[in-house]
């Protein structure tokens, strides 16, 4: 980090005139270290809510550093008779088969980190801590920041990285929509009847917005390298979608290795 002795920390300034994102680079610092955790669940699987509430803890653990993505895809994932979702989706299907299917539940992406000796990217929950401590433990390679700006049933999202050392691979931005407080059955091991009637589903995923691989962002970047991206989200394109109000932006930026850095955004942040 040889020019970050100079500089860290960086200042977003909204040009209301040509909606240009200028910086202020002065002493460096960089942000927190965040963490994605694509946890697979299904409405059926009476281990998942054990792994939710794991990552719960977890999360306060390690001062709020993880943002979870549920996907619903596999056997547990069709749906009850008294269902009013169906949470699974092709994406969502897709998704499993690119980061693997799990041997057991509850199970978890985390970081994109492929697990050794194998290409699945799927953790036993025993093993969640440590690998989360892991990431946070490693040197920051990005600032990432989001803006969100809503209105009625659109909402507009900036993305901008500045590049805090050099990247000499690929870099591809994914864009997830996910959506909380959605009410509906899921089996529990909690509980002694077949499932909760009423159990409470969170950041669930609703819509990839990129290719599912990713958007290329860029070859590669070098130290200080500024790069900014936008798109438009259409409520009205997304049917699936229950409640606007409670969905959120969740945008990564990976290369092959992994994922460099992950923000959210409530859609409406009112």
């Amino acid at each position: 980090m040889n020019r970050l002795g100079y500089i860290l920390i960086w200042f977003l300034v909204w040009n209301s005139c040509d909606d240009e994102i200028s910086y202020d680079l002065v002493q460096p610092q960089p942000g927190q270290q965040k963490v994605l955790v694509e946890e697979i669940s299904g409405v059926r699987c009476p281990n998942c809510p054990d792994g939710s509430r794991l990552l719960e803890s977890l999360n306060a653990d390690f001062a709020n550093s993880l943002i979870v993505v549920t996907y619903h895809a596999g056997s547990f994932s069709i749906p009850y008779p008294a269902s009013k979702y169906d949470f699974k989706t092709d994406q969502s299907v897709a998704l499993m088969d690119k980061l693997g299917r799990p041997l057991g539940y509850p199970a978890a992406a985390i970081q994109r980190i492929p697990v050794s000796g194998g290409d699945s990217f799927q953790r036993y929950s025993n093993t969640w801590g440590a690998t989360i401590a892991g990431v946070l433990e490693s040197e920051v390679p990005l600032d990432l920041k989001l803006e969100v700006e809503g209105r009625d049933t659109e909402v507009n999202v900036r993305i901008s990285a500045l590049f805090l050392k050099d990247i000499p691979i690929p870099v591809y931005l994914t864009v997830y929509l996910t959506e909380n407080g959605l009410i509906d059955p899921q089996a529990d091991t909690r509980v002694g009847d077949e499932y909760v009637p009423d159990f409470e589903h969170n950041h669930v995923l609703r819509a990839v917005l990129t290719p599912l691989e990713g958007k290329l962002w860029k070859n590669n970047f070098r130290e200080l390298d500024v790069h900014q991206d936008s798109l438009m989200i259409r409520f009205e394109d997304f049917p699936i979608v229950e409640d606007p109000s409670q969905s959120e932006v969740v945008v990564f930026l990976h290369t092959k290795d992994g994922v460099l850095q992950v923000e959210k955004a409530k859609a409406f942040p009112g």
